[in-house]
């Protein structure tokens, strides 16, 4: 998947909610800045159609400019940048797909490997590589729009970093304890921190993963507190349509939110293809908490944590298991999900808090206070630009692409 992520949709997320079941009154929540200014989920078409090339201006500053002046993600730490207990008593937990070849990866593994180019221009040594400290010096090659962390290796040779199968999520044992990821790499910016379920004393639900998850709380009128988790992967595969693949990009952001009112869970976005969906918190599935009387041990839909779905290959998340239609009729683009190995993005995420009213963005003060800011800056492409129709990777068919633009951040 393939949205086009800015910190202005942290602000204005999902206008409109709806449930698992038909609802007489879809009920509406967007009461930050307008809906019109903010940056969301932009595609051109279903698979991202190529966009032009433009030319190499460079701006006067490197910092990020919105529509309420200038973000510096370096302001305002103190106190008032700690994560609510509830969100993390609340995270969810992503089944992947049992039979996933691209994994979740590490943003700061990922910069290892890549080279900025200028549209296709080279424009950093290949020996030079940035860091999540440094991505934003880039923003002086045409505001950084037109900057795409390019591959150093043929994606189709599928190097092992692009598939991050180290980080498959380890299986937690019955007595609670976890088994480490193969190849695990530690969080240099985290403090120790164990599942919610292990404080509470219940089993261990979801392993954890090598590869960081982002979560970002952003707090909003009427006592509400948005959780934004999200998820990062070197590489989207993308979907067949009469046994030929469209689709694919290096780089592949996806989240879901669970937004809290009074300190209560009640709503969860996903960001399934074409634009993402939203349930209420009582529709969706759960583990590790209460169940009602009328349901048994499992799953259910009284108190716990969010369950939620990654799709094969592109990683579009989903509020259930099984085969996902869009866009075209007869089921002939769908994502795939399945039971797979269970995640907990809790064990292992880097932390911030934003406000949207004055645009700063700072790290979680107690779990990782030096956490890097820079790399939200960046407002290029996570991975290559579109390849052309003269290299031997790339075909079109009915204006649709083999491969497309890499993804933007959030």
């Amino acid at each position: 998947m393939h949205p086009a992520y800015n910190l202005h949709f942290l602000g204005t997320i999902f206008p409109i909610l709806v449930t698992l079941q038909p609802a007489a009154a879809v009920p509406t929540l967007l009461e930050s800045r307008s809906w019109l200014s903010a940056s969301i989920s932009k595609w051109s078409d279903v698979f991202n159609r190529p966009q032009p090339v433009v030319g190499c201006d460079k701006p006067k500053s490197n910092k990020l400019h919105t529509d309420t002046g200038t973000f510096n993600p370096k302001e305002e730490k103190g106190p008032a940048n700690e994560i609510p207990q509830y969100v993390l008593d609340y995270a969810p937990l992503v089944h992947l797909y049992s039979g996933e070849k691209f994994w979740p990866c590490d943003m700061a593994e990922h910069l290892e490997h890549v080279t900025p180019y200028l549209n296709y221009t080279q424009i950093r040594a290949t020996s030079e590589h940035l860091n999540l400290t440094n991505l934003d010096e880039l923003n002086q090659y045409s505001s950084g729009r037109f900057v795409y962390l390019t591959s150093d290796d043929n994606v189709e040779a599928r190097p092992d970093w692009l598939g991050g199968e180290k980080n498959i999520p380890d299986t937690p044992d019955e007595d609670g304890t976890r088994r480490e990821s193969v190849g695990n790499r530690n969080n240099p910016y985290q403090r120790p921190f164990t599942s919610p379920q292990k404080e509470e004393g219940h089993p261990i639900l979801g392993g954890r993963s090598s590869a960081p998850a982002v979560l970002i709380t952003v707090d909003k009128p009427n006592n509400i507190t948005d959780a934004f988790w999200f998820f990062f992967y070197s590489y989207n595969l993308g979907n067949l349509v009469f046994n030929i693949r469209f689709g694919n990009h290096i780089g592949d952001w996806e989240h879901t939110l669970v937004r809290f009112q009074h300190g209560k869970p009640t709503h969860v976005f996903v960001s399934e293809h074409y634009f993402g969906q939203a349930y209420t918190y009582d529709a969706v599935e759960k583990a590790g908490g209460e169940k009602s009387e009328s349901e048994g041990a499992g799953k259910g839909k009284g108190k716990g944590r969010p369950v939620v779905y990654s799709a094969v290959g592109t990683h579009a998340m989903y509020a259930t298991p099984g085969h996902h239609p869009y866009v075209l009729p007869l089921g002939l683009l769908h994502d795939e999900t399945d039971k797979g190995p269970l995640w907990d993005p809790a064990l292992n995420a880097l932390t911030y808090t934003y406000n949207p009213a004055t645009d700063h963005l700072a790290p979680c003060t107690t779990r990782n206070p030096n956490a890097p800011t820079e790399w939200f800056a960046f407002r290029g492409h996570w991975g290559d630009r579109h390849y052309p129709l003269d290299d031997a990777r790339q075909y079109e068919f009915a204006g649709q692409y083999h491969y497309v633009d890499g993804p933007l951040g959030p």
